[in-house]
């Protein structure tokens, strides 16, 4: 398993252990998966299972310690660029985003998420002086 990237202000309770199984919501209910990877999105964790599913974090079930979500603004373009060009990318080769648990789908929330929350804040921003 490959351990999540490195943040200075979180401190959570686990790294995972190599092959241990999580639960989470899913369409039929509650499922379970092995963890081969943790990795940052770009608004929250997504845990990838070694059957190739993606779980984001908020549909794990039981106690752990989350992080929250990052802020747009932590988000530089460089990031946001590359994060659109994977999402062409998956497009073009034909990927269905309506396949739930899967990568394209995963990629594509956390687009949606981080260009929701970026428009909200710009909106309750005040205006500068």
């Amino acid at each position: 398993m490959k351990p999540t990237e490195k943040r200075p202000d979180v401190h959570p309770k686990w790294p995972l252990e190599e092959t241990q199984i999580i639960s989470f919501t899913s369409r039929d209910g509650s499922a379970t998966g092995v963890v081969k990877e943790v990795r940052w999105g770009l608004v929250w964790r997504d845990f990838i299972l070694e059957d190739g599913r993606v779980i984001p974090e908020h549909k794990i079930l039981g106690e752990h310690e989350s992080p929250g979500w990052r802020k747009s603004q932590d988000i530089s373009q460089d990031e946001r660029e590359a994060w659109e060009r994977r999402l062409v990318s998956m497009a073009d080769a034909g990927l269905d985003p309506r396949d739930e648990e899967q990568p394209f789908r995963a990629e594509l929330n956390q687009y949606l998420a981080y260009t929701y929350l970026r428009f909200k804040e710009a909106r309750h921003k005040p205006p500068e002086s």
